[in-house]
């Protein structure tokens, strides 16, 4: 079925994308909702991070777990994060029927992700809005780098170049995408948590229930967000993704 980039088409495509990828997803949802939910039972993740905060009694663990035990639970999380995402997104763009040709992309999809992650933060910096023109410009940028033929500076060019006259359907999907996401996590964590409140803080399986509920939401959201990119990127890039390179 060929859809156009406009609302509809993008939210069609980016279902489409969960269903034709769903093994990918699954597995993804999984793997990440399951570790992140270990650390915030074990007090190894930061509440500040929406990653719950537990504790076990005083002759175990406690929230007040060492620093290096957080610092390393934190570069496995992020290095356990980014390896997966690259996965789930090459599922993805095979699922399109549009595979990587040009051999393994990782430490571009690395460099780019950084790339694009300090140029939002900047746009966002500048009263947001620059930020979201940045965010949906470069929305196309991670099929991009993943086909082999944009470098890590050229796939943010290509979708900057592929994006235009697209950025108010796109911002409206995201948009959509984004309130649902906040609406499930809303609704699906204040279920899990409606019973800890008077818990004082120690451990109780309701509490580590809940945790993991948490860890599963955060992960199915950030996989929604990459069906997002894909379906992006198939609908405004041609089949041949031979867009202009402009950074190159």
């Amino acid at each position: 079925m060929e859809r156009e980039a406009d609302v509809s088409g993008i939210l069609g495509q980016t279902v489409e994308m969960l269903g034709a990828a769903g093994r990918a997803v699954i597995t993804y949802v999984v793997v990440l909702g399951l570790f992140n939910g270990a650390g915030g039972l074990f007090g190894l993740a930061s509440a500040d991070d929406n990653i719950f905060s537990a504790r076990f009694t005083d002759t175990m663990w406690e929230t007040q777990t060492s620093s290096a035990l957080e610092a390393l639970f934190g570069v496995c999380s992020m290095v356990l994060f980014v390896i997966a995402s690259y996965v789930l997104l090459t599922q993805m763009m095979a699922a399109t029927g549009r595979p990587m040709r040009n051999g393994a992309r990782f430490w571009s999809f690395v460099g780019m992700s950084i790339l694009a992650m300090i140029g939002v933060m900047i746009g966002f910096v500048f009263l947001v809005i620059p930020g979201i023109i940045v965010l949906v410009r470069w929305s196309a940028a991670n099929g991009f780098v993943l086909t082999g033929e944009h470098g890590i500076t050229g796939s943010l060019g290509a979708s900057w170049e592929a994006t235009d006259g697209h950025g108010l359907s796109i911002f409206g999907a995201g948009l959509v995408v984004w309130i649902g996401l906040a609406v499930l996590s809303s609704v699906v964590l204040g279920v899990a948590y409606a019973g800890v409140g008077g818990g004082g803080g120690s451990f109780s399986p309701l509490l580590g229930l809940a945790t993991a509920i948490s860890g599963f939401t955060e992960a199915f959201g950030n996989a929604v967000s990459f069906a997002f990119s894909i379906a992006v990127f198939h609908l405004v890039a041609p089949a041949d993704t031979s867009v202009a390179d402009v950074f190159e």
